[in-house]
């Protein structure tokens, strides 16, 4: 991973724990803003990281089986 806070590492590996679908579900509620307990810890930009982080380990995904 890129040179992330150690709070959003553990947060984007729980979260991809869970599976591809999980990890989709998780990205729609960033874009919505809404609040989940596994990222409720973190602020705005840390939020936003998350979100960009996701995305790309979910275009890997996409590229390889979408």
């Amino acid at each position: 991973m890129k040179n992330l806070s150690v709070e959003v590492e553990k947060t984007i590996d729980a979260i991809c724990a869970l599976g591809c679908d999980a990890v989709s579900a998780y990205i729609k509620a960033l874009q919505k803003g809404e609040s989940r307990p596994e990222y409720q810890s973190l602020d705005e930009i840390q939020r936003a990281v998350l979100l960009q982080e996701l995305q790309s380990i979910m275009s890997v995904y996409q590229g390889k089986y979408g």
